[in-house]
């Protein structure tokens, strides 16, 4: 089949695909090792309460089903900071198939890791979780980030641009959070994560090139390697070293260029393997200079 028909059926099959997973398939996991013993108790359904919200939420106000996106979420508690009040730090991940042609591989490619060590928010048990948009909420309305971002982000590795309605809606609940009590934790200083910073680097048009590239380096990177191994290791390498443009010529702070290179930098180091000349570690140092210890290991192999 011609490689334009087949860009053709892929790109309809994807849309199709991921009309149906935009809703979640979290695995949730809480660590309460240093909440004192006799308030452990408090928290002892809160792992499945947030688990049972992400899942069961309609994130989309469109009807869809079929398949979801996988995704995780870690929850560790570091102190109780009042009667019913926590504080804690929340690992994020997301994942979707790798393609071949119109069918899954079997393979993964990790879309997302975000490791945020600010969350404030109060949890009485039994107390059901609402989503409302209109009414901040130090619990939900993270969990309600964290879902936009993972949907927006693995629309966007299907169709150029095609996660922007749901990153805004991420955006939106940054912007109501700063107006509250609250943030402080959704907002921090220049180079580190936060919330406020990620979405707002994300949907400037400035940084349009990196979900450009991100598209890439996904629909015509790593879908294709099966099909046309070099061609698709090429289209990887140079959404790579687009995105690094962004950190060596805009902000060498940037907070998506991290993020995206700390998801992605094992995965590159292998696929990369199969280049035909080892000197191509060199462009990866030189795009992800932070894990230069990585691929010095692959280059060896």
């Amino acid at each position: 089949m011609p490689r334009i028909k087949s860009v053709v059926l892929f790109f309809t099959f994807a849309l199709t695909l991921n009309a149906a997973a935009q809703e979640l398939n979290c695995d949730v996991t809480v660590n309460t090792e240093k909440i004192p013993s006799a308030q452990r108790d408090y928290l002892r359904d809160f792992e499945s309460v947030v688990e049972n919200y992400l899942n069961n939420t309609k994130w989309t106000d469109e009807d869809m089903g079929g398949e979801k996106i996988d995704c995780m979420m870690s929850i560790f508690f570091i102190a109780s900071v009042g009667e019913n009040r926590y504080t804690a730090q929340i690992v994020v991940g997301s994942q979707r198939p790798v393609y071949v042609n119109n069918e899954k591989s079997g393979r993964n490619t990790q879309i997302l890791r975000i490791v945020d060590e600010k969350w404030e928010f109060g949890y009485v048990p039994n107390q059901p979780m609402i989503k409302d948009d209109f009414r901040f909420d130090p619990l939900t309305d993270v969990l309600d980030f964290y879902a936009y971002l993972i949907i927006g982000m693995d629309l966007d590795t299907y169709t150029e641009l095609s996660g922007t309605r749901f990153l805004q809606r991420a955006l939106n609940i940054c912007n109501q959070a700063s107006a509250t009590s609250f943030g402080k934790d959704w907002q921090s200083g220049a180079g580190t994560y936060s919330r406020f910073g990620f979405l707002d680097e994300l949907m400037n048009l400035k940084n349009q090139q990196f979900r450009l590239s991100f598209f890439t380096y996904h629909f015509d990177g790593i879908d294709l390697l099966a099909a046309e191994k070099l061609a698709g290791l090429d289209r990887m390498m140079r959404a790579i070293e687009s995105i690094a443009e962004i950190r060596q010529k805009q902000d060498p702070r940037s907070i998506i260029v991290r993020t995206f290179f700390d998801s992605k930098y094992l995965e590159i180091a292998e696929v990369f393997l199969a280049w035909p000349d080892r000197l191509v570690y060199d462009r990866l140092v030189a795009a992800d200079p932070g894990h230069q210890g990585t691929y010095d290991d692959y280059r060896r192999r």
